[in-house]
């Protein structure tokens, strides 16, 4: 080879090397930014997260029973620091307003019959194919074994991140029916309204936190304008159990297996759904708050 030609390779090489090198320093270097940017972030976070656990307290102190808990969940909440330097707005909800999915398997390791016929009415609402293999993927979650009920039913026997022992989330039981559908090709199971229906905490509901949906479900041969006066026109926050009864009988028979009234001392979880802006930072949480206790759990950042 011609020795113009010899370095021209050699300078080729040499730039190709060259390359390589800025590109893994570079690659090192973004690595870092991430790793810094996290820290960050999580500092930021666990800041945010101590700010709204001193400002709570007195923001949500007026709650000291069902009507002042029933009012701070229709009002919007808002917190705002002398300085501007801290802004918070949100909303207040319930997380005991629906069936706990999780019941429908008692403490003691046995199928919840009246939960799984609660359950069973959802479908004579709205039918899907094969009602008997939802129920079976359900229980087979809840449940703690890893023994099937049906044909594929154990989903933590297919995906070993799946953790039986209870539903936790809306994303745990979109696993399941996502599962549901593969297993029987029948969509229409997407198309009920679920949150309408069911949750994932509680051993009870409140009942002033009730939509007509859910119970509709409990009151079957109750009439549907009766139900809607009893959850979404009614003009004040119940207060007691015999409130309740007085205002529709039927209840005297379910109202001790299914709900309470809130009380100040009881331990109650509110769903925050806040948008906090500190300094130059904005925030879209999610998070429990105990009225009881005074504690942020469950944490989501969207």
């Amino acid at each position: 080879m011609k020795k113009p030609g010899m370095v021209l390779m050699m300078t080729l090489v040499l730039i190709t090397v060259m390359m390589g090198i800025v590109a893994v320093v570079l690659t090192q270097n973004e690595r870092l930014s991430r790793v810094r940017d996290n820290a960050f972030n999580q500092s930021i976070i666990l800041r945010i997260v101590n700010d709204l656990e001193q400002q709570l307290p007195s923001l949500l102190s007026a709650i000291t029973g069902p009507e002042q808990l029933d009012l701070m969940v229709r009002l919007p909440l808002q917190l705002e620091s002398k300085k501007k330097d801290f802004i918070l707005k949100g909303q207040l909800s319930s997380i005991y307003g629906r069936l706990n999915i999780n019941r429908i398997i008692s403490s003691d390791g046995k199928i919840n019959e009246a939960y799984v016929a609660l359950l069973m009415r959802i479908f004579a609402v709205h039918p899907i194919a094969d009602s008997d293999m939802l129920m079976k993927l359900i229980l087979d979650t809840v449940d703690t074994d890893i023994i099937e009920r049906g044909t594929d039913t154990e989903i933590a026997l297919i995906q070993p991140d799946f953790k039986n022992g209870s539903i936790v989330d809306s994303l745990q039981f979109n696993s399941i029916l996502e599962r549901y559908v593969n297993l029987t090709r029948d969509t229409t199971v997407l198309s009920i309204p679920w949150e309408d229906y069911i949750g994932y905490d509680g051993e009870k509901m409140d009942f002033n936190a009730l939509n007509a949906e859910t119970l509709s479900l409990i009151l079957p041969n109750v009439s549907p304008e009766k139900i809607r006066e009893l959850t979404l026109f009614r003009t004040k926050a119940y207060t007691t159990k015999e409130e309740v009864i007085t205002a529709e009988p039927a209840l005297a028979s379910v109202f001790d297996s299914y709900f309470f009234i809130y009380k100040a001392g009881d331990s109650y979880d509110v769903l925050c759904d806040v948008r906090v802006s500190e300094n130059t930072h904005n925030e879209h949480i999610k998070f429990h708050y105990n009225l009881l206790d005074k504690k942020i759990r469950q944490v989501e950042f969207l």
